[in-house]
Parts: structure tokens; C-alpha cells; sequence
């Protein structure tokens, strides 16, 4: 190989490499998004006339679980993509 084809191999290499982070923040801020409206629609469901105060540190606990979940399977979903970008990256 000459100069240009590395030059070009490496510009395909930084190409995916670019792709795939970019195609993993989206996904990820889906997963965020959906897990953020599904948490609101069932907080739109609740009564909060009828809490007390005992209910509230549940309550707390319920939201900080969900949105560590949320959040865990975020992480998750960007690693894979970054992943997959990986291995096409190598395998080319």
C-alpha cells in the first residue's frame, strides 16, 4: 500500500469510529427519553392529594430506582453500539 491508501483506510477507521459514538449518544438519549416519558405518564396516573408523609421517602426511593435503571441500561446500550462500532472497525 501507498501513502494515499493509508490515508484513506485511516479516514474510513476514524469515519466508523465518529459514527458509532454519535449512533450510541442517540440511542442512548432514546433510552433516556422513553424511560423519562413512561416515569411521567405513570406520575401523571398518581394522586398526590393522596400521599402522606410516610409515602414520600417510598415515593423517593421508586423515582431514584427508576432513574438509575434508566440510566444503567443508557450506559448499556452506548457500550454495545460502541461495541459494534469497534469490531466492524476491526475487522475492515
Amino acid at each position: 500500500m501507498n501513502g494515499d491508501d493509508d490515508l484513506r483506510w485511516k479516514y474510513k477507521l476514524e469515519r466508523i469510529r465518529k459514527t458509532s459514538h454519535r449512533l450510541g449518544l442517540l440511542v442512548a438519549a432514546f433510552i433516556v427519553v422513553a424511560g423519562l416519558l413512561l416515569m411521567a405518564v405513570d406520575a401523571a396516573g398518581l394522586r398526590f392529594a393522596d400521599l402522606t408523609l410516610p409515602d414520600i421517602p417510598i415515593l423517593a426511593r421508586g423515582i431514584a430506582i427508576g432513574l438509575g435503571g434508566i440510566v444503567l441500561v443508557a450506559i448499556a446500550a452506548y457500550g454495545i453500539v460502541r461495541a459494534i462500532g469497534w469490531s466492524i472497525s476491526r475487522s475492515i
